[in-house]
C-alpha cells in the first residue's frame, strides 16, 4: 500500500524523522526564500513530468499550485498539491530501510548519490547494512552508513537520530519501505527528509486502528474496498484488461502460491484476468463469513468464476457451503458459470454439495482449467456470456 509522499513524511515526523515545513494547499508554510510546488501522486518520477514547480512568491506560488491542482501526470490524477518551504540546499543523500525477504531481516541502504533513481547509482557507490530483528540498527551500522555518506562530523549526531527514526517507521508502522531520496543537508547545518516513499503492509493494517486512511484507499474500487472490510487480499485487474482481451476471469483461491499459480494457467491462454482473491484464513471465520467473500469476488462482474482450493488439513466442504450460501444472494452470476476445483479433507462431500448447486466440479486443476477455457471460448466479446 504506497503512501502519498505527505503522508509519508506525516509518518517520518511521528518517528523524529526532520522534515521541512509544509502544508497541503490551500495551507501554506511562511518561507523567506520561496516555496516548492508538489504534485502528490504514488507514482515515481514526478519531476520529469512536471509535477514540481518552483514559485518565489504568492503570485508565482498560486500559479504553479492551481496549475497542479486537479490536474493529471500521465495517466495518474493528482490527489492534493503539497507546498514546502525551499531549501538551501548543500547536498543530497539517500537513505531507505526495507524488508529484505530473502534474509528475513531489515536492510538499510545509504549512498552520497542521492537526488537520483537508486537505480541509476552504481552499485559501488551504495553501501547496505543488514539489521538484525533482535538487536536493532546497532552504533558500529550507523558508523558504516555514515562512512558512506562522508557526512561533514557536524551532522554526525543528527544523522544517528535520523536513521533510527527511519528504521523504527519501517518496523513500528509495519512498513515494507521507508525510502528517503534525497535526504539533504542545507546550507544552515540541518538534514532533512525533502522527499519521502513509504509502503505500508496491507496485511498489518489491523494492527493501527487509529491511522487514518491512506488517500489511494479513496480511489480504489468498491470490490477493493470491500475486501480489505473483510480482511481478505483482493487484486481488482479489471482496468488493466482491455476489451479485446474480454471474455474474463475472476480467481479465487487459497494460499498466495496456488492463486498465483491459478492466475498463470488462465492467463497464458490469452484469457483476461478480472480480478483475484486469496481466502487469507477467511474459513477460520466460519461459513457465513467466507460466504461474504465469495460475494465481493462476485463484485468483478466477470464471465466465468474460478474457486480453486486445496486443504491438507481443512475441511473443504466448509467452502462448498459458503459457495452455496454466497450464490443464493441477490446479484450472484449464473450457476453454470462458476468452476470449482477442490483438494482435500472431505472432497467427496464437496463434490456433492457444489454439484446439486449447478456448479461444475473436478478435483483435477487440469480438468478444471480445461472447463473454464471451455467456457470463455464459448463467449466472444460481441455476444458476451449466456445469463
Amino acid at each position: 500500500m504506497k503512501l502519498l509522499e505527505y503522508e509519508g513524511k506525516a509518518l517520518l515526523a511521528k518517528h523524529r524523522v526532520p522534515i521541512p515545513a509544509g502544508a497541503i494547499w490551500p495551507q501554506c508554510p511562511p518561507s523567506e526564500t520561496g516555496w516548492v510546488v508538489k504534485a502528490q501522486v504514488l507514482a515515481g518520477g514526478r519531476g520529469k513530468r512536471g509535477g514540481i514547480l518552483m514559485a518565489g512568491g504568492r503570485g508565482e506560488l498560486e500559479q504553479a499550485a492551481g496549475r497542479l491542482q486537479g490536474a493529471k501526470l500521465g495517466n495518474e490524477a493528482v490527489h492534493a498539491v503539497y507546498v514546502e518551504q525551499k531549501l538551501a540546499i548543500r547536498h543530497e543523500y539517500y537513505l531507505a530501510a526495507f524488508v529484505n525477504r530473502d534474509r528475513g531481516q531489515v536492510t538499510m541502504m545509504a549512498s552520497a548519490a542521492g537526488g537520483v533513481d537508486i537505480e541509476q547509482v552504481p552499485r559501488s557507490a551504495i553501501v547496505s547494512v543488514d539489521v538484525d530483528p533482535l538487536i536493532g540498527l546497532a552504533g558500529f551500522q550507523i558508523q558504516g552508513l555514515k562512512r558512506a555518506l562522508a557526512l561533514d562530523p557536524a551532522l554526525d549526531r543528527q544523522f544517528e537520530a535520523l536513521a533510527r527514526g527511519l528504521y523504527e517507521t519501517l518496523v513500528d508502522e509495519d512498513a515494507e519501505l521507508a525510502e528517503i531520496n534525497p535526504l539533504v543537508a542545507t546550507s544552515s547545518g540541518q538534514l532533512l527528509a525533502a522527499d519521502a516513499k513509504i509502503v505500508l503492509d496491507d496485511d498489518a493494517v489491523s494492527r493501527h486502528p487509529a491511522r487514518s486512511a491512506p488517500v489511494a484507499w479513496a480511489t480504489d474500487s468498491a470490490f477493493m474496498r470491500r475486501c480489505r472490510e473483510l480482511g481478505a487480499i483482493g487484486v481488482d485487474n479489471r482496468e488493466r484488461v482491455p476489451a479485446p482481451a474480454r471474455p474474463s476471469v475472476a480467481i479465487l483461491g487459497n494460499g498466495a502460491g496456488l492463486t498465483m499459480a491459478t492466475y498463470d494457467q488462465v492467463s497464458l491462454h490469452g484469457v483476461g484476468i478480472a480480478g483475484v482473491i486469496e481466502l487469507h484464513g477467511a474459513l477460520a471465520r466460519g461459513v457465513a463469513h467466507t460466504a461474504e467473500v465469495i460475494g465481493a469476488l462476485f463484485m468483478l462482474d466477470a464471465d466465468v468464476y474460478f474457486i480453486n482450493a486445496f486443504y491438507q488439513l481443512r475441511s473443504t466442504d466448509a467452502l462448498a457451503e459458503a459457495l452455496v450460501q454466497a450464490l443464493q444472494r441477490p446479484g450472484a452470476p449464473g450457476r453454470e458459470r462458476v468452476v470449482v476445483r477442490m483438494r482435500g479433507v472431505k472432497q467427496e462431500t464437496s463434490q456433492r454439495i457444489v454439484e446439486s448447486a449447478g456448479c461444475f466440479y473436478s478435483p483435477s486443476l487440469r480438468a478444471a482449467t480445461e472447463r473454464v477455457l471451455a467456457l470463455t471460448r464459448s463467449m466472444t466479446p460481441a455476444s458476451g456470456p449466456v445469463r
